[in-house]
């Protein structure tokens, strides 16, 4: 059995996302891999510089194979569907594997992957156009996040979603708020299926990070992705009036940091291996998810909530809704006064608190995901 997942990261980025996690399961279930990763373009020329170094040495290699079997590839495009102008044509998305250098379509040929009996897509911005190729005999559309909101994305891709979501087999939707968009497009197809936590990965001891041996107090960890929705000018405030707490980032910086790299009590670790996260988890007191307060973050199934959970954290969440928070193990902050406070409630959780986000994280494992997914497959084929 054969599956190809049409992504925006690379197999080996450092910022790991669901579908990392169900292409691995696939793997364990004995299933040939095959990852696209997003798109790269000139305008990756003076943004996202990181990922632009993972992606072209396998663009020039015309795909890689890892060791652990994936096939993956990484095309180059001459113009990308962006919300820039004429960029934002509808028909950039697509007719998008046409503006590829070389043709994908005979990249995914050689590689055995423009035929398999899934086709997974999360990037509707990059492969729309696969979901209308007819070598794929099964089809899901996983909506990570409520594309038509977020920063860059032209509006119109919630058109192009609703399409991919009618020609899909399921739809698997993890933000709340574009349930009932895609259920209307694909009625008795469409499943929430919010993100989950790997529980073996954050079991047991694991030793204390060597960055942590010098740091004094409480220490407030935040790790993921440094990009637009990561609030720096909330985090500064609520850094420089908490100097008895210490800030720690654990992610590439994509934008502007200027502010927290001069606050003390600050560190900024860059990137780290998922394998090391847990140690910096388990030896923390507080998760950050300082998100700016915009529709796209609003309800956002970010996965380190789970992950923090998985380790007993407390997370501090500052764009979450009301409504949203009441169903999870976050404390809501709105400003620099009520992050501090919440801070104050996060340092004070005991063992009561704890346990209860520990249950949280064990209710939402991948493993009940998979479960739910693999049961929604069946006599597919």
């Amino acid at each position: 059995m054969k599956v190809l997942f049409a992504e925006y990261l690379t197999w080996h980025t450092p910022n790991r996302v669901g579908s990392h996690y169900y292409a691995r399961h696939f793997l364990q279930l004995g299933w040939e891999v095959g990852w696209l990763g997003g798109e790269f373009h000139v305008w990756n020329l003076v943004g996202n510089r990181p990922e632009l170094r993972r992606k072209y040495p396998i663009w020039r290699a015309g795909g890689i194979r890892h060791d652990d079997g994936v096939w993956e590839y990484t095309p180059f495009k001459l113009l990308p569907f962006r919300d820039l102008g004429p960029l934002g044509a509808a028909e950039l998305a697509w007719k998008g594997s046409r503006l590829c250098m070389p043709p994908i379509r005979s990249v995914l040929a050689r590689s055995g992957f423009l035929q398999a009996d899934l086709l997974w897509i999360s990037n509707p911005q990059a492969y729309p156009w696969l979901a209308r190729e007819p070598g794929y005999d099964r089809f899901v559309y996983r909506a990570a996040d409520n594309h038509a909101v977020r920063e860059g994305i032209p509006a119109l891709v919630a058109g192009i979603e609703n399409e991919i979501a009618k020609r899909a087999d399921a739809v698997l939707v993890v933000p709340p708020d574009s349930l009932d968009r895609l259920s209307q497009a694909a009625p008795g197809r469409t499943h929430y299926m919010p993100n989950g936590v790997d529980l073996a990965r954050f079991a047991g001891e694991h030793p204390k990070p060597p960055e942590y041996e010098d740091l004094q107090g409480p220490i407030a960890v935040y790790v993921g992705s440094i990009n637009y929705w990561f609030d720096v000018v909330l985090l500064s405030a609520v850094a420089a009036a908490r100097p008895d707490i210490a800030f720690v980032l654990i992610g590439e910086p994509l934008i502007e940091i200027g502010p927290l790299r001069e606050l003390g009590n600050v560190r900024i670790l860059g990137a780290r291996l998922p394998e090391e996260i847990p140690g910096y988890l388990k030896h923390a007191d507080v998760g950050l998810l300082p998100f700016r307060d915009t529709p796209s973050t609003h309800n956002i199934r970010s996965l380190k909530l789970y992950e923090y959970a998985a380790c007993g954290l407390p997370s501090i969440h500052s764009s979450v809704t009301a409504e949203y928070a009441r169903s999870l193990p976050v404390l809501r902050a709105t400003d620099s006064a009520s992050f501090s406070q919440a801070l104050d409630r996060a340092l004070e959780w005991g063992p009561s608190e704890r346990e209860s986000a520990l249950r949280f994280a064990a209710a939402n494992s991948w493993e009940e995901r998979f479960t739910r997914v693999d049961a929604l497959m069946e006599g597919w084929w």
